[in-house]
């Protein structure tokens, strides 16, 4: 029986029985996915329905009163709350030893009657979990950013690559879809980059590159927010490499100021920097995702995108009590495969809206 994706690893073969160690192994360049709780704000233990209630500030105190008998006022503290909507998520693998036996992974299998059981070998240890571990932890930024519960491929009038099942997109919708949803409501929260709409995969990157243009937005994004954001502790400014890039090209070029310098974090995952004493994250992992999903075959949708918020305006809610599934691994020893099961609920907020300003 066919295994999955998992499996890529038979295009490694053995070269004269010299590779037998897996750990050996160099693997394959993969964007680290993990620390999005750095960005995010993660809520356990959510149920479907529940209501996130918060308290805000008192409305106006302060009167030019009389000293005696003062009316004394009812000013109410305010308060909103909001309502989270679980999606289930499943990962349901299923691997046979079978697709194994061609490749350098047959030395660390077991041998007679377990053969067919990889529960408990190097392969597993050193080479599946870890992959399958960075697999969820994309699955966790896919949902949280790119989920759209009405997601359609493009040739069904959506924005989903075609050829890419919609079902790894529609179990809740992500940040994104909130934000553009707020945004278009508002439209004092959007800055609008021309660049997204030029008509060919070069035209956009090259007019984001445009001088001024990079410039331009991010001053924009943070001049025209509310002024509450502007002063908020912990604020910053999430965007794409693609935005970075030209940003970074528009302050050389133009004498703007200095070279941005960045710094590595989350174990390569973001890089930080500051522009005019705003905190600036880029954030390699959007631009994969847009090129590997949101692609109609002649340009991208949206490709440079910047949003000025907080951490704490950002949620992103599990059922369980961790950020991955709790994962059942286990061999079959009916039909002699090798079985992976983890189970979850999640979905997104966003806690107070008009402390958002998003560009795109």
């Amino acid at each position: 029986m066919g295994s999955t994706a998992l499996n890529n690893i038979n295009q490694l073969t053995p070269d004269n029985l010299a590779i037998r160690d897996l750990r050996e192994l160099l693997f394959l360049e993969v964007l680290q996915a993990g620390a999005i709780n750095e960005i995010v704000d993660l809520n356990y233990g959510v149920l479907n329905g529940a209501h996130l209630g918060g308290v805000g500030e008192f409305g106006l105190l302060g009167e030019d009163k009389a000293m005696c008998r003062p009316t004394f006022n009812n000013t109410n503290l305010a308060t909103q709350q909001k309502i989270w909507e679980l999606g289930r998520i499943v990962v349901a693998e299923e691997m046979c030893a079978d697709d194994f036996e061609s490749t350098v992974a047959k030395f660390s299998m077991k041998t007679g009657t377990d053969r067919a059981d990889l529960t408990q070998t190097d392969l597993l240890s050193y080479i599946i979990e870890p992959r399958l571990k960075t697999a969820i932890e994309k699955m966790i930024w896919r949902v949280s950013w790119f989920g759209d519960k009405a997601a359609q491929n493009v040739y069904d009038g959506g924005i989903i690559k075609d050829g890419i099942d919609v079902k790894f997109f529609t179990m809740a919708d992500g940040l994104f879809k909130k934000l553009f949803a707020i945004t278009a409501a508002n439209t004092k929260q959007r800055v609008t980059i021309a660049a997204n709409t030029a008509a060919t995969y070069t035209a956009q990157r090259d007019n984001m590159r445009a001088s001024g243009a990079a410039t331009g937005v991010i001053d924009a994004l943070v001049y025209n927010a509310n002024p509450i954001l502007r002063q908020a502790e912990g604020r910053f400014i999430l965007c794409t490499q693609s935005f970075a890039d030209a940003l970074a090209i528009d302050i050389k070029a133009n004498n703007k100021g200095s070279d941005l310098q960045w710094q590595s974090l989350f174990g390569g995952l973001a890089y930080a920097t500051e522009y005019n004493g705003e905190k600036l994250i880029r954030l390699p992992i959007w631009d994969e995702m847009i090129q590997a999903f949101e692609d109609n075959g002649t340009t991208l949708n949206k490709p440079h995108r910047a949003l000025f918020c907080t951490k704490d305006n950002l949620k992103v809610g599990f059922e369980s009590s961790n950020l991955m599934p709790d994962l059942k691994i286990w061999f079959s020893e009916d039909d002699q495969t090798n079985k992976i099961l983890g189970r979850d609920k999640m979905g997104t907020l966003t806690w107070q809206d008009e402390l958002i300003q998003f560009a795109y």
